[in-house]
């Protein structure tokens, strides 16, 4: 078998495991039993499961830079960029959703990815990348100037990991008329607020 076709075999299954019994408790047995290959053949590819889940993360991370990176240089309205940036998170659960829940259980909330070194390097990245593209929305005048850059950055992504969070827990579909649902209300709420019109 090819190395690259056994490692595709190997994350596949990784992402499995990890995603319904957790990072702590999944074992590199567990992982060779899903992908239906020995024990020793896993080790060859992957020193240990740190390595393995961090190969998965690791990917998962630059996708999402990657689509930001793009974004970022688009002339696009800021409204819009903002939609591409929760349809590729929708998108995301709707194609991986193994990919997904591992990312919102044990990265987003993983104290211990969270709180080391390089996880919170990534996430600097991930808050720098959105913030450059809201600011630039307050420099274009789509967004209010009064509120920091950064705290918008926060209220905007912490809505799609809430959205996402109750669909992962809740084993949720995602069908194309309820993602449009959500985008729009995550859209409207954070460019136009929740309060309700003045009745005259």
């Amino acid at each position: 078998m090819e190395k690259v076709a056994s490692e595709k075999i190997i994350v596949e299954a990784a992402l499995k495991v990890f995603s319904t019994k957790g990072f702590a408790e999944a074992r590199m047995a567990d992982i060779a039993k899903e992908a239906n290959l020995s024990y020793g053949l896993i080790y060859h590819y992957f020193e240990n499961k740190e390595k393995l889940f961090d190969a998965i993360v690791e990917n998962w991370w630059k996708t999402f830079y990657d689509e930001l990176e793009m974004l970022k240089k688009s002339a696009s309205a800021t409204k819009e960029k903002l939609v591409e940036i929760i349809k590729f998170m929708m998108n995301a659960y709707t194609a991986t959703p193994s990919q997904m829940s591992i990312f919102v259980a044990e990265v987003s909330r993983g104290f211990i990815y969270h709180s080391s070194p390089r996880g919170k390097d990534k996430f600097r990245k991930l808050f720098n990348l959105c913030e450059d593209i809201i600011r630039e929305g307050q420099v274009r005048g789509t967004l209010r100037a009064d509120i920091q850059s950064n705290y918008l950055t926060y209220v905007f992504l912490g809505a799609i990991d809430t959205f996402l969070s109750v669909m992962i827990l809740g084993n949720e579909t995602l069908s194309k008329t309820r993602e449009k649902r959500i985008i729009e209300s995550l859209t409207t709420v954070f460019l136009h607020g929740a309060e309700a019109e003045a009745e005259h």
